[in-house]
């Protein structure tokens, strides 16, 4: 009995030993692949413990990322890390209150939501040309990263102290806009989608809703292109658009995702989200949480605005 209750004991270790060893040798090939991966999306050399500090957080430090933590000063609040320089710090608690007021909106748009670490950076013109996509902007999201970049001009400072109404307006909407972003991407992934795919238009369109809370947006008040939702689904199309005379993809995005809530009610968004999980198609959820084709969702938005 002895002798059985040890060789007993002894394959269980062995097989304990295969097992971790197993267990060590794909865990490094996966770091290994991730490794290639963000060194070729980077161009960085990153060591295997950088590697899986990536991925262990889902947050990829680069080097200018830390560069620019490392000169500027920090302020956390919640889930949100603030890096700012000192010509900002008295923005710090409007910044504060707009980051509580986009969750608030946040949640009733699209419910609860993972609310993971993400940094908010105040950054000239040139370091948010480094980070985003994306030319000639003044905010942006980078959910690989996971950085929401501000930039904010040193003259519109001092107004926006002031509560001057439109310099005031467009510095909360800018915060609130790429929070809106980083909290879709949040929802997207506890739903079990890929962010790709969702069109641009649909991203953009609730980032702008957000952004625009408690903000009269009058579809009178604008003279504006309406482009094929197709056009401005993603890729180049979204990009080019931008800079199409007469047209402005944000403000009919923003319309769009207004008229689906107005319409199809308040949980429409949750729902295109979760439909699109189940179709693996985007145009097919919207067929059927509208029960129309895309061509006809796109007459019945023109028409229901005049």
């Amino acid at each position: 009995m002895i002798v059985i209750k040890l060789s007993n004991k002894r394959l269980i270790i062995s097989a304990f030993v295969i097992l971790l060893i197993f267990f060590i040798t794909i865990s490094l090939v996966v770091l290994k692949y991730f490794q290639e991966e963000l060194n070729n999306q980077t161009g960085e050399k990153l060591s295997i413990i950088e590697t899986f500090k990536a991925v262990a957080t889902f947050n990829f430090d680069s080097e200018l990322e830390q560069e620019l933590k490392e000169i500027k000063m920090k302020k956390k609040i919640n889930n949100v890390t603030i890096f700012y320089d000192e010509e900002q710090n008295e923005l710090i608690p409007l910044t504060i209150k707009t980051l509580e007021w986009a969750d608030e909106t946040v949640y009733e748009v699209i419910g609860n939501y993972d609310k993971k670490p993400v940094d908010l950076m105040f950054m000239n013109l040139e370091e948010i040309d480094r980070f985003s996509e994306l030319v000639d902007v003044s905010g942006f999201y980078t959910d690989f990263d996971k950085i929401i970049g501000i930039h904010v001009y040193q003259e519109d400072i001092e107004n926006i102290m002031q509560k001057k109404e439109t310099p005031l307006y467009f510095f909360q909407k800018s915060i609130m806009h790429e929070y809106g972003h980083f909290a879709t991407y949040r929802k997207i992934d506890e739903i079990g989608v890929s962010p790709s795919e969702f069109p641009q238009w649909f991203l953009e369109g609730i980032a702008e809703y957000i952004g625009n809370d408690k903000t009269i947006v009058e579809y009178e008040s604008f003279q504006f292109e309406w482009l094929p939702l197709q056009q401005i689904s993603g890729g180049n199309g979204w990009q080019e658009s931008r800079f199409i005379e007469h047209a402005d993809p944000y403000l009919q995005s923003y319309f769009t995702i207004n008229y689906l809530l107005k319409v199809y009610g308040s949980n429409v968004l949750m729902e295109l989200m979760e439909k699109t999980k189940m179709t693996n198609d985007f145009n097919k959820a919207l067929e059927q949480v509208s029960g129309k084709k895309i061509v006809e969702f796109e007459e019945d938005i023109i028409s229901y605005y005049k």
